[in-house]
């Protein structure tokens, strides 16, 4: 049986949170969260979503802050993030998809809009992740393998990360990330990064 896609609802109306529920319960794993808070909390605790549907007009931490914060988080700054809210005006919605959202839907929304449009998000979520994923299998059975470390950096250099980017992501050395790439490369029996792309699945 296919595991259903987890989705995420944060809105701060009972009677929204209930309806989204509702709606979506039976093609997807829901959580819900009324507040910004509390959605940090899950995301914090290491439950990840595959989308997450966020208001914008809450108490003490609106939409802009709260998707701020989740960018912040390395795990969950890749999950598609759809605004849903009753603010309609275009400032609104520019600054929404300025500040890293994928979408911007309006209530009161069209059932059969919103979940078209989750079927969209999910989807490109999910040729993402399958695009930028190592076949791990196929590097095991190099007659020398990665290290964890090699691996990690191999995973980087898959998703078109350059050198320095590898270095910040990983809070290592410039001159320790070039030595990690070389020997990766050589390895692999590959002479230019790119090439790492037939390691892909």
């Amino acid at each position: 049986m296919c595991e259903k896609s987890k989705v995420l609802v944060i809105d701060d109306d009972m009677m929204l949170l209930k309806m989204a529920a509702e709606l979506l319960d039976g093609r997807y794993d829901v959580s819900l969260a009324q507040s910004g808070e509390m959605a940090l909390r899950l995301l914090h605790k290491g439950i990840l979503p595959d989308v997450i549907l966020l208001d914008i007009d809450m108490p003490c931490m609106n939409g802009y802050e709260v998707i701020a914060e989740i960018k912040k988080i390395k795990e969950a700054e890749p999950i598609p993030i759809i605004f849903l809210t009753g603010l309609s005006e275009a400032e609104n919605e520019i600054r929404g998809l300025r500040s890293g959202a994928v979408d911007y839907i309006k209530k009161p929304f069209v059932q059969e809009i919103l979940l078209a449009r989750l079927e969209v998000h999910l989807d490109g979520g999910r040729r993402m992740r399958e695009k930028n994923s190592l076949d791990e299998e196929k590097l095991r059975l190099l007659i020398e393998p990665l290290t964890e470390t090699e691996l990690k950096v191999a995973k980087l250099l898959a998703q078109s990360f350059t050198n320095d980017e590898i270095s910040r992501e990983l809070n290592y050395s410039l001159s320790y990330v070039k030595k990690l790439v070389s020997r990766i490369l050589s390895k692999l029996n590959i002479r230019i990064r790119n090439e790492i792309k037939q390691y892909l699945k």
